[in-house]
């Protein structure tokens, strides 16, 4: 039915694994279901880019918190 999936549950699994909403597999799948291939591909892009941007902010912070602990430990020397 999909391709290089041989179920819907596998795709669905897989969607759950990559962190997708309970309403983002059902339009996902539906998409598909109704040949809307190009539709589905742009809810996966959108969820891509959504942890893509997460992982930015959270690299942002670890920075920020680099730096500081950086300045802190220099001024107990």
């Amino acid at each position: 039915m999909f391709t290089s999936y041989q179920s819907t549950e596998e795709l669905t699994q897989n969607l759950i694994d990559a962190g997708c909403s309970k309403e983002m597999i059902a339009c996902l799948l539906s998409c598909l279901l109704d040949g809307k291939k190009e539709e589905g591909l742009c809810w996966l892009q959108e969820r891509r880019a959504e942890l893509l941007n997460e992982i930015h902010k959270e690299q942002s912070e670890i920075e920020y918190l680099d730096e500081l602990l950086d300045s802190l430990k220099e001024k107990n020397k």
